[in-house]
């Protein structure tokens, strides 16, 4: 039987975890897909836990009775928005897409006026050139059956994961080595409060921006206000790149009406920019983890450069789990800094 001789064991000990490493990567990049479902459904069961917990709080004492209800109005919320966009603002949706090649021609029109806009629309029409609109139709189809069938698959994943969390956080001890279950049981606990806390300042911020948005468009005198402020709220999930796409039909169906309404629409999206940068992110995130914003920005084209519009999606929830578990295993764990962990909620004392 082949063995190695004593002087090279440390090397191939290195190599083999360099070729294990290797592999690992090979799997999580043809893997990405499902690793990003994965991980939203891990993002759904602590939004579901999080629910109950509220309940638990207003005297809901069972635990299974209460993370029911916390299941039950997770699914009524997103039915509501699913109602919202449909049925109630469907008229809408459809009277912006019905509109949608007048608006092109309005926003070509405008941009024709210098050579630069003129440069850049001859740059668009030649990137379009050669696909037909029922092609593009087609495509849009075929993708949102196959968004809508993973979202059921990650809603069916968010309960069974919330159902009972156990088994997960003990797998992901029994695989780290006994020396550093502590470590990873602390990292674990700091990376699901940070989720948690994530969530309910993602979701407050989603609300107050769809209201602020409608109300700017609405005073601007902008067709379509009430399905735009929400389309606009929803955007929030996605850090800067959401609300910089949710702003562009906005714009456009502004600029399709004339007049004045597109500079009064400009004027309403940098004034709602203002409040949430100067009053309401630092309002809400005075219990969330503090990332810098050029890390969050960054993450987020990264992680859409790797795994596509979920990574897209997922990335600002990601980059809190994995800010966290950096900070916890390596930094203060590993290297020993002392470093300020994920801000506690403040318990109310009993009356």
């Amino acid at each position: 039987m082949f063995r190695p001789r004593p002087e090279d064991q440390a090397f191939l000990r290195r190599l083999a975890y360099l070729v294990a490493i290797a592999a690992l990567l090979i799997v999580f990049w043809r893997a990405g897909h499902l690793l990003m479902l994965a991980f939203g459904s891990l993002l759904g069961a602590a939004a579901f836990r999080a629910t109950a917990s509220l309940y638990r709080r207003i005297g809901v004492r069972h635990r299974g009775i209460s993370l029911a209800l916390g299941i039950a109005t997770c699914l009524g919320v997103l039915g509501l928005m699913a109602y919202l966009l449909t049925v109630q603002f469907g008229t809408q949706l459809a009277g912006m897409i019905d509109d949608l090649p007048q608006t092109i021609d309005a926003i070509e029109a405008a941009l024709s006026r210098t050579p630069v806009g003129e440069a850049v629309v001859r740059a668009a029409q030649a990137a379009l050139a050669g696909s037909t609109i029922a092609d593009r139709l087609g495509d849009l189809a075929a993708g949102a059956g196959e968004v809508a069938l993973n979202f059921l698959i990650v809603l069916i994943g968010a309960m069974f994961i919330a159902v009972d969390t156990g088994p997960y956080r003990r797998g992901i001890l029994l695989l780290t080595p006994p020396g550093a279950r502590p470590a990873m049981q602390r990292a674990i606990g700091e990376m699901s409060l940070a989720l948690r806390l994530w969530l309910k300042a993602k979701i407050l911020t989603m609300s107050v921006m769809a209201v602020l948005i409608g109300f700017s468009l609405w005073a601007a005198g902008v067709d379509n206000y009430i399905a735009l402020g929400l389309l606009g709220g929803i955007s929030e999930f996605v850090p800067y790149v959401g609300p910089a796409l949710a702003m562009l039909p906005a714009i456009g169906i502004a600029a399709a009406e004339g007049g004045d309404v597109l500079a009064y629409a400009l004027i309403g999206f940098v004034v709602v920019r203002v409040i949430e940068a100067w009053l309401l992110t630092p309002l809400v995130n005075r219990e969330v983890v503090n990332i810098p914003p050029a890390l969050t920005l960054f993450a987020i084209l990264g992680a859409g450069a790797v795994f596509g519009v979920y990574g897209l999606f997922f990335a600002g929830a990601l980059l809190v789990v994995l800010f966290v578990g950096v900070r916890e295993l390596y930094l203060r764990d590993t290297l020993g800094e002392d470093v300020e962990g994920v801000p506690r909620p403040v318990k109310r004392r009993a009356e």
